[in-house]
């Protein structure tokens, strides 16, 4: 098996970039002109509508808009450009040093362009978009180990993954400053400022002067039994336990967090699902009931609601249990809030936020000293990913997330899917499953192959 592989990565084609790249022009320059305009014209229409929310959720000022929209909107559709672009003048480049195609010539270019277009963004925004690129580089990388039957796939091994992912980021929630920036305010908004991390959050009844003796001697006498476990429950359901921070009964407490969260999943989703379908809904006004009543709204509810009602009523259970509030009751909670995604399952969630807790967890061995503070590290891992996922654009397309390929074509108008991927099929990775009807419209003359 090993070398059959080494063979397959060892092999090259005699044909130039025209037959196998840019298909559709013989012109190096041409084609990379081409797609370089073509391909800022497109992210100017992809980022300004990015910008405008993102610029609206933050409330930007009226200096803003008049001096930095414009710049910043520019500067990210200059830098995706530069990197489609800089894409085939690399491709282009290394065939003519090389005059073959080999099986990582792909690779090859998209490390070289990669690397010059991250230099021309912004520096805030290098390492989100280095995170997503990672995101996107590990679920093909899995796609392709599973292609090679290297990996067995499990099913909903996303869930599993999405809950100990939970619980890390409720431990983190729960310890006074684990958190900060976005992903405390995104998850403050998610479980509430009751259950927020506090200085010398690590709490007993012991140390609660308001809480009567007898319930402490009680606590401290009874051994655990399943009669002990029904009381625990009911009381969760009528009562509030000294230590917890919500204003009413812990049940009532759970039950408003599920029903907040649920209803604004749903609307969110029936929000998602009337914009997909807005052609439709505006030509036939009457499907904008059927979009918004529709079941398949109910999942984001159902994933957020029971998350968040799980999570919070494990955490009221875990003080009532044990007379103790503490940051480690966060793990379980978590965890078991976490499952909820059998409503949702989303491999891309799941990778992202993994990816995240990741990031935020070196940089806090960074902060104290653990770990080293890589110099340039989100360019290096932007380059690195994009690479990766834009080689198997090239050789094995149908093992890269649907979505990024939809939008590889959409920037590169279409560009990207008349590569010659029936000659690639000689590297055995089956390049043209996606398109098995496609054949270039090639000029002999410019030809060093005979396409049949």
């Amino acid at each position: 098996l090993v070398k059959s592989k080494m063979a397959v990565w060892s092999k090259s084609l005699k044909a130039n970039c025209y037959e196998i790249g840019h298909t559709w022009t013989p012109s190096c320059t041409k084609a990379i002109l081409e797609i370089l305009l073509g391909g800022i014209v497109e992210s100017v229409k992809i980022y300004t509508p990015v910008y405008v929310v993102t610029a609206l959720a933050r409330r930007r000022s009226k200096r803003y808009w008049l001096r930095h929209f414009v710049p910043e909107v520019f500067q990210s559709a200059v830098f995706l450009g530069t990197n489609a672009g800089a894409f085939i003048g690399s491709f282009c480049l290394l065939n003519q040093l090389f005059e073959r195609f080999f099986y990582f010539t792909g690779l090859a270019s998209g490390l070289m362009a990669s690397t010059l277009a991250i230099l021309l963004e912004r520096k805030p925004r290098r390492g989100l978009l280095a995170v997503y690129m990672f995101n996107v580089a590990l679920e093909t990388l899995f796609n392709m180990a599973v292609a090679r039957g290297l990996v067995r796939t499990r099913k909903h091994i996303e869930v599993l993954l999405f809950s100990f992912t939970a619980a890390g980021y409720a431990y983190l929630f729960r310890c006074f400053g684990g958190l900060r920036g976005i992903f405390l305010q995104g998850v403050r908004f998610l479980l509430g400022t009751e259950e927020a991390g506090r200085p010398g959050d690590s709490r007993s009844l012991e140390s609660e002067a308001n809480t009567p003796a007898v319930q402490r001697q009680d606590a401290r006498r009874e051994n655990f039994t399943f009669s002990r476990l029904v009381r625990f429950l009911k009381a969760c359901l009528v009562q509030k336990h000294a230590l917890c921070l919500h204003q009413h009964s812990c049940g009532r407490y759970c039950v408003q967090g599920c029903a907040r969260m649920f209803g604004i999943g749903y609307v969110a989703q029936a929000a998602i699902t009337v914009l997909s379908s807005i052609r439709t809904v505006v030509r036939t006004p009457s499907r904008l009931l059927s979009c918004i009543a529709n079941k398949n709204n109910l999942a984001l509810g159902a994933f957020l609601g029971g998350f968040v009602g799980i999570f919070k009523f494990v955490s009221c259970f875990l003080r009532w249990l044990r007379d103790q509030d503490s940051e480690i009751h966060a793990l379980p909670a978590g965890f078991l809030a976490g499952l909820c995604m059998f409503f949702y399952p989303s491999w891309s969630i799941s990778l992202y936020l993994t990816v995240k807790l990741g990031e935020l967890l070196y940089m806090k061995g960074v902060e104290a000293g653990y770990l080293p503070c890589i110099t340039h590290a989100d360019s290096m891992l932007f380059a690195v990913s994009t690479g990766l996922v834009l080689h198997a654009c090239v050789v094995e397309p149908h093992n890269v997330k649907p979505s990024y390929w939809a939008f590889l074509k959409r920037l590169t108008r279409q560009r990207f899917s008349e590569m010659n991927r029936r000659t690639l099929d000689a590297f055995g990775t089956q390049a043209s499953k996606l398109m098995p009807d496609f054949k270039p419209q090639l000029d002999p003359k410019y030809c060093l192959m005979k396409h049949y």
